[in-house]
């Protein structure tokens, strides 16, 4: 099998891939939150197609304006459409499962990722997880636990979503960094977006040959009458996406996967955040431990992996 581990070159600034992730990760909060917020009157696949073109259309301007067309679109290797491969699914499986979650619950399952990261980094980049990793692994698994408590037969299965969207975000994440940061990140922005856009068309397409209408809900339905309002809504996501995702391409080029990913992990404070404000949406005590549990877990598996180069071990 084929390494994962980096090809490229290190990336000039930690700091700036920081201060880049950060940014990603508000502007990323804020735009799930509107979709949550909005899903009723739209389908997965507007969302996806729809989003997608119009920052396909955004990137575009502005590779035409600085980088030759053919380096934006096609000189990708197989590993950039891996990656983009991977955060569809991410997409796909988070959004498919807000309208039945409390955004704040969903974004807690979500945010295993940095637990899986320290999982992937170790097995995949070969970064040894050590005691302090354990220890975190077991703290996200506790959280779940805990969110999915007495049983899950009193718990909606969609919950299963978010925490497959978190394994696939940390595989997008370690992928990034083990074998892309070469690539430009405006380069790797448009293929995620063209993905996304192929992806919507072929959802959009799959469920008009099997027969759904407009009116399945969010997951199933194939095209609802748009209103002005949520055509600028959609343009608006686009434009936020074109940016979150130069964003977050550029902050996994500029250090290790579980480094980017402590900060990373600021989703589940903004998450928490718009739940409030948007929704009016306040945790119960044993949601509430159980994200803390979460966050707990992914700021230890984060400060354990970026304390230690991709062959050292942990001894504490």
């Amino acid at each position: 099998m084929t390494s994962f581990r980096n090809i490229g070159h290190q990336g000039p600034s930690l700091g700036s891939g920081i201060v880049a992730i950060t940014a990603g990760v508000l502007l990323l909060s804020l735009s799930d939150a509107l979709v949550k917020l909005n899903n009723e009157g739209l389908s997965l696949g507007q969302v996806l197609t729809v989003r997608s073109g119009i920052a396909v259309l955004c990137l575009g301007a502005v590779l035409r304006l600085t980088t030759p067309m053919s380096i934006g679109l096609v000189s990708v290797s197989g590993w950039v459409w891996l990656r983009s491969l991977c955060l569809a699914l991410m997409w796909g499986c988070y959004y498919a499962g807000l309208p039945e979650l409390s955004f704040s619950i969903a974004a807690a399952c979500y945010y295993t990722s940095p637990m899986w990261m320290a999982f992937l980094s170790s097995t995949l980049l070969g970064t040894r997880i050590g005691v302090r990793g354990g220890v975190a692994i077991l703290l996200g698994l506790a959280g779940v636990m805990t969110i999915l408590r007495p049983g899950l037969d009193e718990v909606s299965p969609m919950i299963g979503l978010p925490l497959l969207a978190g394994f696939f975000y940390a595989l997008a994440a370690v992928i990034t960094q083990g074998r892309c940061r070469a690539v430009p990140a405006m380069s790797m922005a448009m293929n995620l977006n063209l993905v996304l856009l192929l992806g919507g068309l072929g959802l959009v397409a799959g469920l008009w040959k099997s027969g759904q209408g407009n009116d399945a809900g969010f997951l199933l339905s194939v095209w609802p009458a748009l209103k002005l309002a949520d055509l600028g809504l959609l343009a608006g996501l686009g434009v936020l996406l074109a940016v979150i995702t130069a964003l977050v391409a550029y902050a996994y080029q500029r250090a290790s996967a579980p480094v980017i990913g402590l900060f990373d992990n600021g989703y589940l404070v903004f998450a928490l955040f718009w739940s409030v404000l948007i929704f009016g949406d306040r945790p119960g005590f044993i949601d509430l431990l159980g994200i803390v549990l979460i966050g707990s877990g992914a700021l230890l598996a984060s400060t354990a992996s970026a304390n230690r180069g991709p062959d050292q071990s942990e001894e504490d």
